[in-house]
């Protein structure tokens, strides 16, 4: 009998962090859910993480070769065998209620998206912000209100990959993870789904998104900033967002600011810690 929901759990050299994080989803309660592990050719162990668990619901598919990662995460979706997705990346938490909650609320047909608030944690997995993401967008929500928040504040409002959960029909109907775009990978992919319905935007903080302190997380290139300004310019130039032209004007100091504010956000906690 197939799961209601899949948790699909893109990684690659996650052995120091996997463990937490199945820890995390095998808490969930009241919920009918399978984990699937799409392990993107790990040399750290990673694998052995995995056999350490012990539970029928987690399924371990494992890639002979390294693959980007827009196409691992889309390998790991494909693997997934329930009508409702949420992908987790192997170094975030969800809460216990998470999936249950989501999944009520996906209940709707009109809804096609769901997203929560999610605390921000260190390294060690301790607290840095909490409740923080869907400025603005609490409760049922349109693509143009999506799009116009995005472009006002140069940011992904709705958040990463655990803060969200949506339906397999839905991700096949607009064709997956665009290939194309690494950075702004998933609010491309949150945005398409939105347009296929609304989005219930929910208060409680339901996952936790992880702030490394190596450049690969940290350092904000100029690479990701091209690639996140390209994106936001195309989503103001959609005439069916209505995004103002005044907005539009500002995006790329907007976008700019909103990185630069990150990158101190990170140095302050950085220094606290």
């Amino acid at each position: 009998m197939k799961p209601h929901i899949s948790v699909c759990i893109p990684v690659y050299q996650g052995a120091s962090t996997l463990a937490s994080t199945l820890r995390s989803v095998l808490a969930s309660e009241d919920a009918d859910f399978e984990v699937v592990v799409r392990d993107n050719g790990s040399t750290d162990g990673t694998g052995e993480v995995v056999a350490q668990f012990d539970d029928p619901r987690i399924r371990y598919v494992r890639s002979d070769e390294t693959v980007p990662l827009p196409q691992n995460w889309q390998a790991a979706v494909e693997q997934a065998r329930g009508e409702l997705i949420k992908v987790v990346c192997a170094d975030d938490l969800i809460h216990p209620s998470c999936l249950a909650s989501q999944a009520a609320a996906l209940e709707s047909p009109s809804v096609s998206l769901v997203a929560c608030r999610r605390n921000l944690i260190d390294g060690d997995g301790q607290v840095l912000t909490r409740g923080a993401g869907l400025p603005h967008l609490l409760g049922t929500r349109t693509a143009p209100e999506v799009a116009r928040v995005m472009v006002r504040y140069g940011i992904n409002p709705v958040g990463e990959s655990a803060c969200v959960m949506f339906r397999r029909r839905d991700f096949d109907a607009i064709g997956g993870f665009d290939g194309s775009v690494v950075f702004a990978m998933d609010i491309d992919a949150w945005l398409r789904l939105i347009d296929r319905g609304t989005m219930v935007g929910q208060p409680e903080s339901y996952a936790s998104f992880r702030i490394w302190q190596d450049p690969l997380s940290s350092s904000h290139t100029r690479e990701q900033l091209d690639e996140h300004l390209r994106f936001l310019k195309n989503v103001a130039a959609e005439p069916r967002y209505e995004v103002p032209a005044a907005l539009r004007r500002c995006l790329p100091a907007v976008a700019h600011l909103s990185w630069r504010a990150w990158a101190v956000r990170q140095w302050f906690w950085r220094r606290r810690h």
